[in-house]
C-alpha cells in the first residue's frame, strides 16, 4: 500500500508543479495587464513588459530591494561642508558620455540578495575612481568585501551611509579578491586585499528627507554619479523603457541605485527626468552605454511622490579635505573627592564633531559639539562607593564614528 502511495505521489508531483507554474504565470500575466491599464489611464510615459525580474516570485522580488533608511540623528550629523556646488547646465547631462568618455562601469546583477546598497555605493566608487584616479573601463570592484567585511549590512539590507564610511576608511579591492556570491559570506582571513583598494576622500549628504531637482542636478554635475534611494512598488519590476512614474501596485521596499544623468524635457511631468543605473542585470530596463539593459529613466516629479526618489542622496567628494582629530591629554586620574579638568581637541575648521560621556558621574561642562578645535571641560563627582571606577568622553566625527576617547579613572571612597 505504501508503494502504491509513493508511486501515485511521484506520478502526481509533475502535474502539481505544472499547475502551480501555470497559476503563477496567469497571475503575472494579469498583473502585467493591470499595470499596462494603469499606465494608460494615468497617461504615464513608460512601457511595461515581462522582464527578468517580473517573472520572479514575490519573495524573490523582495530580495531585490534592501536599502535601510538612516536614523534622523545620523542624517543630521553626517551633513558636511565642502566645495560649493556648481550650476548644472540646462538640457542634458550624462556621465556615460562626458566629452566622449564613459565614466560609468557596466551594469551588475545583485542576484537573490538584498545588496542593492552595496552595488550602488560600489558603483559610485568605481565612477569616482574613473573620474579622479586611474581610468580603466575594466574596473570592477568587490561588492562582496563590502557585504562580508563592511559592517554596513547584509543580504537582508543595509545602509548607504555606513557603506560609504567603509569605502572612505578601508576601500574596496578588485572583484578578483572576493568574487560576488550573493550571500553574506565571511570576511577573508587573508587581508592582502587591503593593499589594493580604491577609496574615496570624503562623502556628504546631498539631500535628506526633502530632495529637490536643482540640488540633485547641481551635485550630480559637481561630484559625479550619486548614490540615491527610492521606494520600489510592484509595477517597477515590469519596467522596460520610457520615463518611469508610479502607476500601480504595493510597496515592496527601499532600494539604492546610482544616479548618472538628467535631461530637461517640458513634455515630462516635473519638466524632465533622471537617468539611473540599477543592479538587476541587463534583462531588465533599457540600454545605456554598452549595456543592453539595466538602466531606467524616472520623472523629476517622482521626488515628491510615493516613490520618494532622491530622498537620501550621497555624493563622493574628491575636493573636500579629509578630517583628522586628536586630543591632548588622553587620560586623567582623580581621587575619590572628584574635581574638574579639560583637554584640547584639534580638528580642521570645517570638521564637525560631538562629545559624549559614557557615565553619569563624568559630565561635560563646556563645548559638547561643534566644528574645529576646542577646549572641552568636564567635572567628576565624588565617589562614595567602595570600588574604584572608570569612564570616558567619546569624540565622534560628523558621520557618528568615534575618533578619539578621553579616559578618566577615579579611586574608591577614602582614597
Amino acid at each position: 500500500m505504501r508503494k502504491d502511495f509513493l508511486r501515485n505521489t511521484l506520478v502526481a508531483l509533475p502535474i502539481i508543479v505544472s499547475v502551480l507554474a501555470l497559476t503563477i504565470n496567469l497571475s503575472q500575466a494579469r498583473e502585467l495587464d493591470d499595470i499596462r491599464a494603469a499606465i494608460k489611464s494615468r497617461g504615464a510615459k513608460w512601457h511595461a513588459e515581462e522582464t527578468s525580474v517580473s517573472r520572479l516570485s514575490d519573495g524573490e522580488r523582495r530580495m531585490l530591494v534592501g536599502a535601510v533608511k538612516p536614523s534622523f540623528a545620523v542624517q543630521q550629523s553626517s551633513q558636511t561642508t565642502g566645495s560649493s556646488l556648481l550650476s548644472a547646465p540646462s538640457g542634458t547631462f550624462d556621465w556615460r558620455s562626458v566629452g566622449g568618455t564613459n565614466y560609468v562601469t557596466p551594469v551588475r546583477n545583485q542576484g537573490n540578495c538584498g545588496s542593492c546598497w552595496a552595488f550602488a555605493t560600489t558603483g559610485a566608487l568605481e565612477s569616482y575612481t574613473l573620474i579622479h584616479g586611474t581610468f580603466s573601463m575594466d574596473l570592477n570592484l568587490a561588492e562582496q568585501i563590502l557585504i562580508s567585511c563592511g559592517g554596513a549590512g547584509s543580504c537582508n539590507g543595509g545602509y548607504i551611509d555606513k557603506a560609504s564610511n567603509y569605502i572612505r576608511a578601508t576601500g574596496l579591492p578588485p572583484e578578483s579578491y572576493y568574487v560576488y556570491t550573493a550571500t553574506n559570506g565571511s570576511c577573508p582571513a587573508d587581508t592582502t586585499w587591503m593593499n589594493f583598494t580604491d577609496k574615496i576622500l570624503a562623502w556628504k549628504w546631498v539631500t535628506t528627507n526633502t530632495p529637490d531637482v536643482a540640488t540633485i542636478k547641481n551635485a550630480l554635475f559637481t561630484y559625479g554619479p550619486l548614490v540615491t534611494t527610492m521606494e520600489v512598488y510592484s509595477d517597477f519590476f515590469s519596467y522596460r523603457s520610457g520615463v518611469y512614474s508610479y502607476t500601480y501596485g504595493s510597496l515592496q521596499g527601499g532600494h539604492a541605485v546610482l544616479l548618472v544623468g538628467y535631461a530637461d524635457d517640458a513634455t515630462i511631468p516635473g519638466g524632465g527626468y533622471f537617468m539611473v543605473k540599477n543592479s538587476w542585470g541587463t534583462g531588465w530596463g533599457e540600454p545605456g552605454g554598452a549595456d543592453s539593459g539595466g538602466y531606467f529613466r524616472i520623472a523629476y516629479n517622482q521626488l515628491g511622490s510615493v516613490v520618494c526618489f532622491g530622498e537620501y542622496t550621497i555624493a563622493y567628494d574628491a575636493s573636500a579635505p579629509a578630517c583628522t582629530y586628536s586630543i591632548s591629554p588622553t587620560v586623567k586620574s582623580f581621587s575619590s573627592s572628584g574635581g574638574s579638568g579639560s583637554f584640547s581637541l584639534t580638528a580642521g575648521s570645517t570638521c564637525s564633531w560631538s562629545a559624549q560621556s559614557s557615565v553619569s558621574w563624568l559630565s561635560i561642562t563646556s563645548a559638547s559639539g561643534g566644528t574645529g578645535g576646542k577646549t572641552i571641560s568636564y567635572s567628576v563627582t565624588a565617589n562614595t562607593g567602595t570600588s574604584s571606577r572608570s569612564g570616558s568622553i567619546k569624540i565622534k566625527d560628523g558621520s557618528g564614528n568615534v575618533v578619539c576617547s578621553f579616559s578618566v579613572s577615579q579611586q574608591k571612597r577614602g582614597k
